[in-house]
């Protein structure tokens, strides 16, 4: 693995799980009513607009680090990753610079609709884009071999995968959130283990055959 790929994804992956994990801890201090009204919502949404542009960075460094026969997976789950930090990035952005000031100054005549809560707009697309992330890592796991520790990543990334649909259904059917809110466990174990294998740098197995397979095959398609 390119040396620069390994630093970067492992960097990448520790940055990610940490905000990660920060806002999974705002968030459960606020479900604990330890923290409520604007505040709550300003310490959830802080780690996770570092969460948003670490997470493409990690997906950036698997599209790399990916066999060449493999490619094609990460690149569906970089575009995902793309379309969830952008999303996300202006969701965030939004509600901390302007929102919850402005609700703070008790100041939010004219705001309703920017509102983070369910029914509202941004609530929504930051369902959506929460999804994207999920389907991102469920496509790029299949960069990885299936036996031995690139397994175990495989699968962490393919179990916070299948959760995307849950989540982007529980903007329309709120019981979805108790199967989406799996991401609270998904999410940190897939982030450690992709953080163990960029720290490890090692290149990510190749099926014995693969590659003469694979070129038989275009071979066969231009006959």
């Amino acid at each position: 693995m390119n040396p620069f790929t390994s630093r970067i994804g492992f960097w990448s992956a520790v940055i990610a799980t940490i905000f990660g994990l920060g806002y999974i801890v705002a968030l459960l201090l606020s479900l604990a009513g330890m923290l409520t009204g604007a505040w709550a919502t300003a310490y959830q949404l802080a780690p996770s607009i570092v969460l948003a542009w670490s997470y493409m960075v990690l997906m950036a460094c698997v599209f790399d680090a990916a066999p060449s026969e493999r490619k094609v997976f990460a690149t569906i789950g970089l575009g995902f990753a793309l379309m969830y930090s952008v999303m996300n990035s202006i969701v965030y952005f939004t509600e901390l610079t302007v929102v919850i000031p402005r609700v703070l100054n008790n100041d939010a005549a004219g705001l309703d609709v920017l509102l983070f809560e369910p029914g509202r707009f941004l609530f929504a697309v930051n369902g959506l884009a929460y999804g994207f992330m999920s389907i991102a890592a469920l496509f790029a796991a299949f960069v990885f071999g299936k036996s031995g520790f690139e397994g175990r990543v495989r699968w962490a990334m393919v179990a916070h995968g299948i959760i995307g649909p849950f989540i982007v259904g529980a903007v329309l059917w709120a019981p979805l959130t108790y199967i989406g809110a799996l991401w609270i466990i998904t999410f940190p174990v897939m982030g450690i283990l992709l953080a163990m294998f960029f720290r490890r740098g090692e290149a990510i197995q190749v099926t014995p055959g693969s590659k003469q397979i694979g070129a038989r095959k275009v071979a066969s398609a231009r006959a």
